[in-house]
């Protein structure tokens, strides 16, 4: 009876042990399994006071999406720095009335410095002209003053984003 007890209690311990080293960095991305020559910029947006705080009638949102310059954007040329790869944008929209989402991008250049990374709100049809920034990654936490960051390949490149509705961020376009 104690030989199988305590043959029943090695084979728990050996279990958790494998189970322990097996372990790594739980859910946070792993971009070292990205495809060659890829490499994505990552993050969370938190909405102060989460789903229940949006100002915004659900018909006023066409889409929610990360933009990520090169350089401060500007009215002149949006459209041209999507065209030209000097902006970077999830491809479809973060979902409207939630405490937070994810999203990610992907960023064919193995290394790129981003100086503005915004979330654009899309209330209208006219791409140009019909948009607002509503959140803007900063590390001081003064959304007047974007932060920029170095995204690498094989590296975890993060840029989480605060919303506040009350307090948006200067318009660049």
């Amino acid at each position: 009876m104690n030989l199988m007890r305590l043959t029943s209690n090695l084979l728990f311990i050996f279990c958790i042990i494998i189970s322990l080293v097996s372990c790594n960095a739980g859910l946070e991305p792993n971009n070292s399994h990205s495809p060659i020559g890829k490499t994505y910029l990552s993050g969370t947006i938190t909405y102060k006071g989460g789903k229940d705080n949006w100002k915004f009638a659900k018909d006023s949102i066409v889409s929610i999406r990360v933009v990520a310059f090169k350089h401060y954007p500007d009215s002149s040329g949006i459209l041209n720095d999507i065209l030209s790869g000097n902006a970077f944008f999830t491809t479809e929209s973060l979902p409207f009335f939630v405490d937070s989402s994810s999203y990610s991008i992907e960023i064919a250049a193995l290394r790129v410095e981003l100086l503005y990374i915004g979330v654009a709100q899309q209330y209208g049809a006219d791409l140009t002209k019909q948009q607002r920034v509503i959140g803007l990654y900063t590390l001081s936490g003064d959304n007047t003053k974007p932060s920029s960051i170095t995204v690498e390949k094989d590296k975890i490149n993060r840029a989480d984003i605060f919303v506040d509705f009350e307090n948006l961020p200067p318009q660049p376009f």
